[in-house]
Protein backbone atom coordinates (compact mmCIF):
# COMPACT_ATOMS: atom_id res chain seq x y z
CA UNK A 1 0.00 0.00 0.00
CA UNK A 2 3.09 2.27 0.93
CA UNK A 3 4.52 2.18 -2.79
CA UNK A 4 0.79 3.05 -4.40
CA UNK A 5 0.76 5.75 -1.83
CA UNK A 6 4.11 6.73 -2.85
CA UNK A 7 3.27 6.79 -6.37
CA UNK A 8 0.03 8.75 -6.38
CA UNK A 9 2.01 11.28 -4.43
CA UNK A 10 4.51 11.18 -7.35
CA UNK A 11 1.72 11.31 -10.11
CA UNK A 12 0.01 13.95 -8.17
CA UNK A 13 3.66 16.02 -7.94
CA UNK A 14 4.30 15.64 -11.61
CA UNK A 15 0.73 16.80 -12.80
CA UNK A 16 0.92 19.89 -10.52
CA UNK A 17 4.39 20.47 -12.77
CA UNK A 18 2.75 19.78 -16.04
CA UNK A 19 0.25 22.25 -14.78
CA UNK A 20 2.25 24.97 -14.15
CA UNK A 21 4.15 24.48 -17.76
CA UNK A 22 0.92 24.80 -19.48
CA UNK A 23 0.04 27.82 -18.17
CA UNK A 24 3.47 29.49 -18.86
CA UNK A 25 3.18 28.53 -22.29
CA UNK A 26 -0.44 29.74 -22.08
CA UNK A 27 1.01 33.06 -21.16
CA UNK A 28 3.09 32.43 -23.97
CA UNK A 29 0.72 32.15 -26.44
CA UNK A 30 -2.37 34.37 -25.30
CA UNK A 31 -1.98 37.91 -23.16
CA UNK A 32 -3.64 37.05 -19.98
CA UNK A 33 -5.01 41.08 -19.12
CA UNK A 34 -6.69 41.17 -23.05
CA UNK A 35 -7.53 37.37 -23.88
CA UNK A 36 -5.21 38.51 -27.46
CA UNK A 37 -2.07 37.29 -28.90
CA UNK A 38 0.70 37.88 -26.88
CA UNK A 39 3.40 40.20 -28.26
CA UNK A 40 5.57 36.73 -28.77
CA UNK A 41 2.96 34.34 -30.23
CA UNK A 42 2.06 37.69 -32.42
CA UNK A 43 5.43 37.65 -33.94
CA UNK A 44 5.78 34.40 -34.48
CA UNK A 45 2.45 34.12 -36.37
CA UNK A 46 3.08 37.57 -38.21
CA UNK A 47 6.47 36.19 -39.04
CA UNK A 48 5.24 33.75 -41.04
CA UNK A 49 2.51 35.52 -43.06
CA UNK A 50 4.84 38.18 -43.79
CA UNK A 51 7.02 35.16 -45.28
CA UNK A 52 4.37 34.10 -47.63
CA UNK A 53 2.37 37.74 -48.72
CA UNK A 54 6.35 38.89 -49.86
CA UNK A 55 6.87 35.74 -51.50
CA UNK A 56 3.76 35.82 -53.35
CA UNK A 57 3.41 39.61 -53.60
CA UNK A 58 0.34 39.69 -51.85
CA UNK A 59 -0.74 42.78 -49.98
CA UNK A 60 -0.44 42.86 -46.67
CA UNK A 61 -1.04 46.12 -43.82
CA UNK A 62 -0.80 46.53 -40.37
CA UNK A 63 -2.22 48.51 -38.00
CA UNK A 64 -0.89 49.73 -34.70
CA UNK A 65 -3.82 50.76 -31.78
CA UNK A 66 -3.22 53.50 -29.09
CA UNK A 67 -5.39 54.01 -26.15
CA UNK A 68 -5.11 57.98 -26.04
CA UNK A 69 -6.42 58.56 -22.38
CA UNK A 70 -5.62 55.31 -20.60
CA UNK A 71 -2.78 57.35 -18.01
CA UNK A 72 -5.49 59.43 -17.47
CA UNK A 73 -8.01 56.83 -16.60
CA UNK A 74 -5.97 55.23 -14.34
CA UNK A 75 -4.86 58.26 -12.29
CA UNK A 76 -8.60 59.35 -12.28
CA UNK A 77 -10.35 56.06 -11.44
CA UNK A 78 -8.10 52.80 -10.71
CA UNK A 79 -6.85 50.16 -12.40
CA UNK A 80 -10.06 47.78 -12.47
CA UNK A 81 -11.49 50.28 -14.72
CA UNK A 82 -8.23 50.94 -17.22
CA UNK A 83 -8.59 46.67 -17.35
CA UNK A 84 -12.29 47.30 -18.24
CA UNK A 85 -11.25 49.85 -21.03
CA UNK A 86 -8.64 47.48 -22.36
CA UNK A 87 -10.94 44.86 -22.69
CA UNK A 88 -13.44 47.49 -24.46
CA UNK A 89 -11.07 48.28 -27.07
CA UNK A 90 -10.18 44.60 -27.26
CA UNK A 91 -13.30 43.61 -28.00
CA UNK A 92 -14.06 46.17 -31.22
CA UNK A 93 -10.81 45.21 -32.20
CA UNK A 94 -12.31 41.91 -32.57
CA UNK A 95 -15.64 42.98 -34.05
CA UNK A 96 -14.04 44.84 -37.07
CA UNK A 97 -11.62 42.24 -38.43
CA UNK A 98 -11.72 39.12 -40.02
CA UNK A 99 -10.88 35.74 -38.73
CA UNK A 100 -7.68 35.81 -40.71
CA UNK A 101 -6.47 38.76 -39.46
CA UNK A 102 -3.68 38.68 -36.39
CA UNK A 103 -4.17 40.61 -33.40
CA UNK A 104 -2.24 41.35 -30.75
CA UNK A 105 -0.95 43.23 -27.58
CA UNK A 106 1.91 44.62 -28.19
CA UNK A 107 2.95 46.46 -25.16
CA UNK A 108 0.89 48.90 -22.53
CA UNK A 109 -1.86 50.55 -23.84
CA UNK A 110 -0.68 49.26 -27.58
CA UNK A 111 -2.29 46.76 -29.75
CA UNK A 112 -1.24 45.28 -33.28
CA UNK A 113 -3.35 44.39 -36.13
CA UNK A 114 -2.19 42.22 -39.27
CA UNK A 115 -4.20 42.20 -42.16
CA UNK A 116 -3.58 39.67 -44.54
CA UNK A 117 -4.79 40.20 -47.96
CA UNK A 118 -5.51 43.92 -47.11
CA UNK A 119 -4.16 46.62 -49.42
CA UNK A 120 -3.79 50.18 -47.56
CA UNK A 121 -7.82 51.32 -48.30
CA UNK A 122 -9.04 48.15 -47.03
CA UNK A 123 -6.65 48.69 -44.02
CA UNK A 124 -7.67 52.18 -43.78
CA UNK A 125 -11.09 51.38 -43.74
CA UNK A 126 -10.73 48.86 -40.97
CA UNK A 127 -9.19 51.08 -38.76
CA UNK A 128 -11.76 53.73 -38.96
CA UNK A 129 -14.16 51.31 -38.06
CA UNK A 130 -12.26 50.07 -34.99
CA UNK A 131 -11.77 54.21 -33.97
CA UNK A 132 -15.28 54.62 -34.38
CA UNK A 133 -16.25 51.48 -32.50
CA UNK A 134 -14.29 52.87 -29.85
CA UNK A 135 -15.24 55.78 -29.65
CA UNK A 136 -18.80 54.60 -29.19
CA UNK A 137 -18.43 51.93 -26.59
CA UNK A 138 -18.18 54.50 -23.25
CA UNK A 139 -17.36 52.13 -19.73
CA UNK A 140 -19.80 52.55 -16.92
CA UNK A 141 -18.56 53.73 -13.50
CA UNK A 142 -20.22 54.83 -10.61
CA UNK A 143 -18.93 58.22 -11.78
CA UNK A 144 -20.54 58.21 -14.98
CA UNK A 145 -19.23 57.09 -18.42
CA UNK A 146 -15.40 56.82 -19.24
CA UNK A 147 -15.21 57.93 -23.30
CA UNK A 148 -12.16 56.16 -25.00
CA UNK A 149 -10.11 57.27 -27.97
CA UNK A 150 -7.67 55.74 -30.26
CA UNK A 151 -5.05 56.72 -32.33
CA UNK A 152 -4.01 54.15 -35.24
CA UNK A 153 -1.26 54.26 -37.66
CA UNK A 154 -1.61 52.13 -41.24
CA UNK A 155 1.52 50.84 -43.49
CA UNK A 156 1.04 48.05 -46.11
CA UNK A 157 3.83 46.06 -47.69
CA UNK A 158 6.02 47.69 -50.63
CA UNK A 159 9.17 47.80 -52.03
CA UNK A 160 10.64 49.51 -49.30
CA UNK A 161 9.31 47.36 -47.02
CA UNK A 162 11.68 44.40 -46.37
CA UNK A 163 10.62 42.48 -43.32
CA UNK A 164 7.79 42.60 -40.87
CA UNK A 165 9.89 44.85 -38.38
CA UNK A 166 9.88 47.39 -41.41
CA UNK A 167 6.49 47.16 -41.95
CA UNK A 168 5.49 47.35 -37.82
CA UNK A 169 8.11 50.71 -37.92
CA UNK A 170 5.89 52.33 -40.24
CA UNK A 171 2.37 51.69 -38.75
CA UNK A 172 4.16 52.69 -36.04
CA UNK A 173 5.33 56.51 -37.30
CA UNK A 174 1.95 56.76 -38.59
CA UNK A 175 0.75 56.20 -34.96
CA UNK A 176 3.19 58.50 -33.83
CA UNK A 177 1.81 61.15 -36.14
CA UNK A 178 -1.85 60.57 -35.53
CA UNK A 179 -1.09 60.83 -31.83
CA UNK A 180 0.94 64.44 -32.55
CA UNK A 181 -2.20 65.44 -34.44
CA UNK A 182 -4.19 65.18 -31.01
CA UNK A 183 -5.33 61.95 -31.39
CA UNK A 184 -8.98 59.92 -32.30
CA UNK A 185 -7.52 59.48 -35.79
CA UNK A 186 -5.40 57.20 -38.32
CA UNK A 187 -2.90 58.20 -40.08
CA UNK A 188 -1.14 56.22 -43.24
CA UNK A 189 2.73 55.54 -42.92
Amino acid sequence: MKDKDKAKGQLIKELEGFRERIAELEEKVVDPLTGLHSRYHFFSLAEHEFARSYRYERPLSALMLEIDNLGDIYEAYDHAIGEQVLRVVVECCRMNVRSVDIVGHYRDEEFVLLLPEANLEAAKKVAERVRQSVARAPVSTERGSVVTTISLGVANIGEGTPNLVALLERASKALHFAKQDGGDSVEVG
